[in-house]
């Protein structure tokens, strides 16, 4: 029971850490305007954009659930990884392997599927509706984010296949 414990509490608080962190980096461009065609003064000598902001994991967290109420799936799709890994706690706390095994993989194949969706399909920019946001790079939190469901599936999978006691 005690390294069950010690497993969860570790896995909640990469979790906490990732909440913390910035986990996406967004580029902002106008309504239906390409990257390539960003206007002339948001690209910078290096050819990045200017017009750039970053999202803490909490800030997705709201972000992704609020994107579901309203129907912007695909991309918020990633949030649905949070309740998984959820579950596979519970599952893991319980001596369920098995079960904490499947949904810990569920939720790290859907928290990276998901969030690495954006890099295609383009966001709404909160208040203005006249831009929108894609994604630009993974930042620290979003990897945090992925090893705290992975951490129990790989305990569930050593307590499934004998390893560790």
């Amino acid at each position: 029971m005690k390294n069950r414990i010690i497993i969860i509490g570790l896995s909640l608080l990469l979790y906490g850490i990732a909440l913390s962190l910035p986990c996406l980096l967004f580029d902002i461009l106008p309504r239906g305007v390409a990257k390539a065609d960003a206007p002339p003064g948001q690209i910078n000598a290096y050819g990045n954009l200017d017009n750039i902001t970053e999202m803490t994991g909490i800030e997705l967290t709201i972000a992704g659930l609020f994107g579901l109420l309203f129907f912007v799936i695909s991309p918020s799709l990633g949030w649905l990884a949070n309740p998984t890994y959820w579950m596979s706690c519970i599952f893991l706390a319980r001596q369920q392997y098995k079960f904490s095994f499947f949904s810990a993989l569920i939720a790290v194949i859907i928290g990276f599927a998901g969030t690495v969706s954006a890099f295609w399909y383009r966001l709404p920019n909160g208040s203005s509706p006249n831009s929108e946001l894609l994604l630009n790079k993974l930042l620290p939190g979003f990897w945090f984010w992925l090893a705290a469901p992975l951490l129990i599936g790989v305990v569930s999978l050593l307590k499934l296949t004998k390893l560790i006691k």
